[in-house]
């Protein structure tokens, strides 16, 4: 088990949040998620910088901290349905709680998160962090930054589905571990602009 974290500590975490959360500004609900995951997971990340990553590791954490910590800011993002029931996974430990998926974005893509000249949209952060492609730090930060390089006259979407397919098969047939951050660069160019 972890290492106990004083109640004080808890209700500090509980009331940084909230006044961060609260202090957004943001009509559409889109807007308002998007800066609802980004701040809240730089919120997290600087948690636990201070209290330590080991705590962030441990898989109990996230639905306590769900629960128990941040229940009211949880049920703010995801809301009971039309029955009136909430999304189980959202709450529950793994990688689709609510708020181990926002500190793994932050831990894992910093600034890439907030920068206004880079739009990361829902789908390209599930791809780079919420799936397998998130076990390899290096490998998602440096698929960011082939997504950053994207022509942003046209419409992301449609190339970077593509390139995470591709790059999902790559994966399966090349151990990225063992490249050089040169030889991963070029791989990932490859992926992300084909030659045609």
């Amino acid at each position: 088990m972890g290492v106990p974290v004083p109640v004080a500590r808890l209700r500090e975490l509980h009331a940084i949040t909230f006044d961060a959360v609260h202090a957004l500004d943001a009509r559409r609900r889109a807007d308002r998620d998007r800066l609802f995951d980004v701040t809240v997971g730089n919120v997290l990340a600087s948690w636990f910088e201070e209290d330590g990553r080991s705590q962030a590791a441990h898989p109990d954490i996230w639905p306590y901290i769900t629960l128990v910590v941040l229940p009211d800011l949880a049920v703010q993002r995801f809301g009971p349905d039309a029955t009136g029931t909430l999304p189980h996974d959202r709450f529950a430990a793994g990688r689709r709680n609510v708020f181990q998926r926002l500190y793994l974005r932050s831990w894992i893509l910093g600034d890439l998160l907030s920068d206004p000249e880079l739009p990361l949209f829902e789908d390209e952060l599930v791809g780079l962090v919420d799936r397998n492609l998130s076990s390899d730090h290096r490998l998602a930060r440096m698929v960011s930054e082939q997504i950053t390089n994207l022509d942003r006259a046209q419409n992301r979407r449609e190339p970077v589905r593509n390139a995470f397919k591709s790059l999902q098969f790559e994966l399966r047939v090349t151990d990225v571990s063992s490249l050089n951050d040169d030889a991963l660069r070029l791989l990932l160019s490859e992926v992300f602009q084909p030659s045609t």
